[in-house]
């Protein structure tokens, strides 16, 4: 923390983000390019003519004539390590993106009030498979009463194929709520997906398989193989911005009339790009067809939250 504190105080010192800059280098060159992106361990530029280039602070002697002292590069040998090392430097999920989520948020439905709301999020991807992990727990009291109380795990596993739009995956989710007609839930899906688009700014896949949801804790325990259908698009907007939509549809094969969905909706701000702090705006909304006569069918929560990359 003390060492991404000071990278923080020191790049402050240097041109913002989007202006014009001289930037030297240790070769004796010297280009004038804009900076889009700095970090404790590179800058990302824009040249008028070599288009984007990234440049690692180790081959840079001075930016508008303010020199990078020594200091400055063992702090960023120290932040690559300790992100290589992965959480606390315990070599836990190094190669993996991962973020901490704290923050305020709303709930209109079965109940109506402010919540606290806390998330881990980490992703991996490589030629050969993809990973997605996620853990929500939401809390919240009213007048000395507890008025929400649940958590949400999920890991999702794709197998890509190389040279195909194809893939497969196999998802486990656990939910836990105080205040359903069941206790917690386990839902298993097994089954196939598409790579509609993949560009380097946005993506929608779409994906299909076979579900099983088992109750626990209700007066419905029984097992339920289900349909599921999804979507999911995640849209950088801008060096700053992005967008990601995720919908899943569950259809029960014993009852055509019955449904359930799960939408999630989340807009990023990226706040500070060398502490990767970003601003976070929520919705999620949970639809089931037959609920118990004191509950709504629409679960509708909002949430405003900060997002720190750990």
């Amino acid at each position: 923390m003390k060492q991404t504190l000071i990278i923080a105080l020191v790049l402050l010192t240097l041109p913002s983000l989007s202006s014009a800059a001289a930037i030297k280098l240790l070769t004796g060159d010297q280009i004038n390019a804009e900076i889009i992106e700095q970090t404790g361990s590179y800058l990302k530029v824009k040249h008028n003519a070599l288009g984007e280039l990234t440049i690692s602070l180790d081959n840079i002697i001075a930016i508008d004539g303010k020199s990078l002292s020594a200091e400055i590069m063992a702090i960023s040998e120290a932040e690559k390590e300790s992100k290589t090392n992965g959480f606390f430097s315990m070599n836990i999920l190094s190669a993996w993106e991962r973020s901490f989520t704290l923050g305020l948020n709303g709930k209109e439905g079965n109940t109506q009030e402010l919540n606290f709301h806390t998330a881990l999020e980490t992703d991996y991807e490589d030629n050969h498979k993809r990973w997605d992990f996620g853990a929500y727990y939401n809390f919240s009291e009213k007048e000395g009463d507890k008025t929400r109380d649940d958590l949400r795990m999920n890991l999702t596993r794709d197998w890509l194929l190389p040279d195909s739009q194809w893939f497969y995956f196999i998802t486990g989710q656990y939910d836990q709520d105080k205040f359903k007609s069941w206790d917690y839930r386990i839902t298993g899906i097994v089954g196939a997906g598409y790579e509609f688009i993949e560009t380097e700014n946005f993506s929608l896949i779409g994906r299909t398989g076979l579900a099983a949801k088992k109750n626990y804790g209700s007066e419905d325990d029984d097992f339920e193989p289900e349909l599921m259908i999804g979507l999911d698009t995640d849209w950088t907007i801008s060096k700053v911005q992005s967008l990601i939509f995720k919908t899943e549809f569950f259809l029960p094969f014993e009852q055509a009339d019955k449904f359930r969905n799960l939408s999630r909706l989340d807009w990023k701000f990226k706040l500070d790009t060398a502490m990767d702090l970003s601003f976070k705006l929520g919705l999620e909304n949970e639809y089931e067809t037959i609920v118990d006569n004191d509950e709504k069918h629409n679960d509708f929560r909002y949430r405003a939250a900060l997002v720190w990359g750990i």
